[in-house]
């Protein structure tokens, strides 16, 4: 009797579990929607419709504060997607309007498709009430994220007395599927600003873009296309005045060119020759408290789309790391169950640098295994006339249900022996929106370095390595505090040989009140053993206001000891809308090193205009300087995308001034671009 009650009790929790996840019936049309921010009634007489969205902060498992409704409906070529947001239009927060610039400072509404069904990997659209754009891969279950991903669809909003709208259409040309599959994931998300709310139509979730925890899109049948030969041909002319490279007022011009071939729904192949990066500004300039090297995130449009895919912990590839490239070659998509990106590329030599012309091949597959878990590979490999390195690493995601998840990586390189050579690490983490924590060892070779950092991203070698993170947030629901957030790290690190060359204590907690202040304090307790033996500590303050949201502005302090000489830096931020279309953003860091014998005291500022006349007709004018280096960088930029995202012309002027080291001869450059790049569909 009991058996039996037992079984039952199981079957009827496994039928509860299936019925739990929600799904919605998709409509195929003939027709075409037109996407204005006018409400069309065709959608509304659709017999399903996604609703009952749920908090997943402030309170998880609560019925969303506003109720929103969300229609769906397809042709041969477009995926159409509908939101009603309903609340008081006097609430509504947005200011962004740069393309993939949004995040939830904003109030948004987003879905995300998993199109191969694998509860893993899906495409993310987001909007906001003023039209501004996101767009970007998921990976890792939502705990990855490539909004560099750009592709073609439309958007257009409209705000009405009853709240607001939005329509989205994503051509079925634009992303990558599975054929013959007629059940795809799919989940909605709003972010409702001034409640701090952030809401899912699945349920409950863990953390924003969790595509296992989706619901599913039913009745969805796409027919194959034939392939699609895609042409991005570009054109520009260059004036160079430089005091740098000897270029006085000469016009250059020049072009190259992009081909996409998609081979089939869930497989592309990418050519480019003379690929030009124009469009790149500098770098904003960073305090560097540490001596490892800082990284920078990649602006080259040709690298950008699946570099996600070799962001392993240990990072082989580094695409900072290729200079100018003559041409490069790529294959991304899926097959079966595996997920794959083939690059090469040749590089230009680089005399000032002594970098000799080199060929760069990268490879990735990640294969799905479990029910949302990852086997990854990956071959990296650089070579030139006398020489080459090459690594070769094998890693796990295993996501143990929810809130559990195990990683793990190993890499190999060569030339040199397999034992100083190599690396790998192993990491056990619980974590959701709320709470974080983990716990990792990590052993890397003697010589790791010398070879990865040819192609990859390694600040140290030498070392087995202990860290941990505890990280929880509070949601208050007192008068006083909206949450308190606290974040710590701990970590220590040996050589092979046994010696300490490292320990940090990490604590930082933020309390952020009901009337949008936040007073934020920390303190690093920090050893390294570098020549000799350095004892560091460094704490600080912060008081800001409004700063999860983008009009913000903080001030914070930061104090202590820094490798045998105290230090002072005052670090201040703001951002604000002057208009509805015109934004400000002002940035300053200024530090003091006593004593500063080697002059690296310095003040840096960033200064940046922004006017939109639309979200695809725009100026920027990004202005820096840096009192120690006695530079002043100027970027100015007017865009307009005809044809969103690649269609687009561009104008461009760069001014840089900077005294030349060690003549300390103060130079100049002056650098103007006009681009113009229009795609062609060849069939």
């Amino acid at each position: 009797m009991y058996r039996c009650l037992i079984c039952l009790s199981i079957v009827l929790g496994f039928t509860l579990s299936l019925r739990a996840q929600k799904s919605l019936n998709i409509i195929k049309t003939d027709k075409s929607i037109l996407i204005d921010g006018k409400i069309d009634s065709v959608l509304f007489a659709l017999p399903d419709s996604a609703t009952g969205f749920i908090q997943m902060e402030p309170n998880p498992g609560s019925p969303s504060v506003e109720n929103t409704v969300v229609y769906m409906l397809y042709n041969e070529k477009t995926i159409y997607v509908v939101f009603k947001c309903y609340q008081d239009p006097g609430s509504i927060t947005a200011k962004i309007q740069t393309r993939d610039n949004l995040t939830k400072s904003d109030d948004a509404v987003a879905f995300t498709l998993d199109t191969y069904n694998d509860q893993r990997t899906g495409f993310g659209f987001f909007v906001n009430p003023l039209g501004a754009q996101c767009d970007f891969r998921v990976l890792d279950d939502g705990r990855i994220l490539d909004t560099n991903w750009d592709t073609e669809w439309e958007s257009a909003v409209q705000i009405y007395p009853w709240g607001w709208y939005a329509e989205f259409a994503i051509p079925l040309k634009s992303i990558q599927f599975k054929q013959k599959n007629n059940e795809w994931g799919i989940n909605f998300g709003r972010v409702v600003r001034y409640n701090f709310e952030s809401s899912w139509w699945s349920g409950r979730v863990s953390g924003d873009f969790r595509i296992s925890q989706g619901g599913k899109l039913i009745g969805i049948d796409i027919q194959r296309e034939k392939g699609k030969l895609t042409l991005f041909p570009y054109g520009t002319l260059r004036y160079e005045d430089s005091d740098f490279t000897d270029v006085h007022g000469k016009w250059k011009g020049d072009a190259g060119g992009d081909v996409t071939y998609q081979i089939n729904s869930n497989l592309t192949a990418n050519i480019t020759y003379n690929p030009d990066f124009a469009t790149v500004e500098a770098d904003q300039e960073q305090v560097n408290l540490t001596r490892y090297e800082l990284s920078y995130p990649e602006k080259r449009l040709f690298f950008q789309e699946g570099n996600e895919m070799f962001s392993t912990r240990i990072r082989t590839f580094y695409s900072r790391r290729i200079g100018d490239i003559i041409y490069g070659t790529k294959l991304t998509g899926k097959v079966g169950k595996y997920n794959l990106n083939l690059l090469n590329v040749g590089a230009e030599k680089i005399p000032s640098l002594e970098e000799p012309q080199a060929y760069y091949t990268g490879f990735r597959v990640k294969r799905d295994i479990l029910k949302s878990s990852t086997a990854g590979f990956t071959f990296v490999d650089k070579s030139w006339e006398g020489g080459f390195t090459r690594s070769l690493s094998a890693d796990y995601t295993l996501n143990l249900g929810k809130t559990w998840k195990l990683t793990g990586q190993f890499v190999g390189s060569a030339p040199g022996d397999f034992t100083s050579h190599s690396a790998y690490f192993l990491r056990f983490a619980r974590e959701n929106n709320i709470y974080h924590y983990h716990i990792r060892y990590s052993n890397i070779g003697e010589n790791f370095q010398e070879n990865v950092n040819q192609t990859g991203f390694i600040v140290d070698d030498d070392r087995h390595e202990l860290d941990s993170d505890i990280n929880y947030t509070w949601w208050m629901k007192s008068s006083l505090f909206k949450y308190i957030e606290f974040n710590s790290n701990y970590s220590a690190f040996w050589s092979h040989k046994g010696t300490l060359r490292s320990y940090s204590i990490f604590g930082l907690t933020n309390f952020y009140f009901r009337n949008k202040l936040n007073f934020e304090v920390f303190y690093n307790n920090d050893f390294k053993l570098f020549e000799k033996k350095y004892y560091n500590h460094k704490y600080g303050v912060e008081v800001g206001y409004n700063t999860d949201e983008w009009s913000m502005a903080k001030l914070n302090y930061w104090g202590g000891y820094n490798f045998d000489r105290d230090f002072h830096l005052f670090k201040g931020s703001a951002r604000v809308k002057l208009t509805s279309k015109l934004a400000v953003e002002y940035s300053f860091q200024r530090l003091w090193y006593q004593p500063d014998t080697t002059n690296s005291s310095t003040l840096i500022n960033v200064f940046s205009v922004y006017y939109n006349f639309t979200k695809d007709l725009w100026v920027k004018v990004f202005a820096q300087n840096n009192s120690a280096l006695d530079r002043l960088y100027v970027y100015g930029l007017f865009g307009w995308r005809f044809k969103p995202p690649f269609g687009a012309v561009y104008l461009i002027y760069t001014r840089d001034e900077l005294t030349i080291v060690p003549e300390s001869i103060l130079g100049q450059e002056d650098v103007f671009y006009i681009k113009f790049t229009y795609p062609i569909v060849v069939w």
